[in-house]
């Protein structure tokens, strides 16, 4: 036998007496690894109470990336294997000192509303009786609610006044004479007032209601009430046409200021009010009442030249800026006459029907 074959002889079972041993230094290089990976796997106490998932597997069982030889890491660094191990232990773990988080599977639905200042109506002493139910004060109603109220409250009121006025005028008058009211249909005077209050306030009363056919407009005015007028004047041939006017009328303020804001109606009716701008309430009162006693006599100039119709002006004076008297109906314009002092001297004659422009 030759000396290299003795050899080789000798060296076999040399190395397969080694192997174990290599096999062992394989087995403590791997646990090495392991326990030199900076990894938490710990599972914190609270977590297992919870039922929470179990830590992930070490790194040593996940089978190394393909194409890449499984080598020790380096200190204090772990593998890229080990990385998505970690990440996932890291969001697993809880935060120290807080607890645990649980959502309900199904959503709760709200308590029911209860005044928890009174106790409960089903609390009750031994042996009492149940208490009541505690009654919970109803919420305030709304701004229309209140506004609806406060209307309603308004319209209730002024029907019980009107109500009431009719009851006291009933009283004071017989039975005679309420049935001439409803049997009389030929008045004997077309009056024409202002809508605005104020407007025949101290006008009827007594005999005169019984007389008169009364037309209310803004303004007290010929062209807004044309056919009522035309219908007392030749229809029911009432021989006195009258155009009254009062204090603070709210038409003739509008009609000298700025009325554009108001509805085209309104405009319309206000645009026939033919007085200056900015003059005070007063002085446009009596122009406007001339105005519609010069056109009421072109209109009916076939009755006036005939001498069966007197037009007529008047001013309620209730501050007493005329100075006869607060309160006092003013005869203003006597078939467009309007000196005072002729006025005081037709009406004390009695010569409603003299037209000055006419000579008579």
């Amino acid at each position: 036998m030759s000396p290299r074959l003795i050899g080789s002889c000798m060296v076999l079972p040399l190395l397969l007496s080694l192997q174990p041993a290599w096999a062992d230094d394989a087995s403590g290089n791997q646990v090495q690894q392991v326990i030199k990976l900076p990894l938490k796997l710990n599972k914190p106490p609270q977590a297992a109470e919870h039922g929470a998932a179990p830590a992930a597997k070490p790194a040593a069982e996940a089978k190394p990336a393909e194409g890449k030889p499984e080598g020790k890491p380096a200190e204090g660094k772990p593998s890229e294997a080990a990385k998505p191990a970690a990440e996932a232990a890291k969001k697993a773990e809880p935060a120290k000192g807080a607890p645990e988080k649980m959502e309900p599977g199904v959503p709760m639905a709200k308590p029911p509303t209860r005044d928890l200042s009174q106790p409960s109506p089903e609390v009750r002493a031994p042996g009492g009786k149940p208490r009541a139910a505690h009654r919970v004060k109803p919420r305030r109603p709304a701004k229309h609610v209140e506004k609806a109220a406060g209307e309603a409250g308004q319209v209730k009121g002024v029907v019980g006044s009107i109500l009431k006025a009719n009851s006291a005028y009933i009283a004071k008058h017989s039975p005679g004479y309420l049935a001439k009211l409803g049997g009389r249909a030929a008045p004997r005077a077309t009056v024409v007032a202002c809508s605005s209050p104020g407007g025949n306030v101290g006008m009827l009363g007594g005999e005169a209601d019984a007389d008169l056919f009364v037309i209310s407009n803004l303004g007290n005015q010929l062209a807004s009430s044309e056919g009522s007028i035309e219908y007392g004047v030749r229809d029911l041939r009432t021989p006195l046409l009258m155009f009254v006017s009062h204090t603070g009328c709210g038409a003739i303020k509008a009609a000298a200021g700025d009325y554009s804001n108001l509805g085209p109606a309104v405009q319309k009716e206000l645009d026939n009010i033919e007085i200056p701008k900015g003059i005070d309430a007063t002085n446009g009162a009596l122009i406007n009442i001339n105005n519609q006693v010069e056109g009421a006599i072109l209109k009916f100039s076939g009755e006036v030249e005939a001498g069966r119709l007197a037009v007529l002006g008047g001013y309620y004076d209730f501050n007493n800026d005329l100075k006869q008297g607060r309160g006092k109906l003013v005869i203003t314009n006597i078939n467009g006459e309007t000196d005072p002092a002729r006025i005081r001297e037709l009406t004390r004659s009695g010569r409603y029907f003299h037209y000055g422009f006419m000579g008579r």
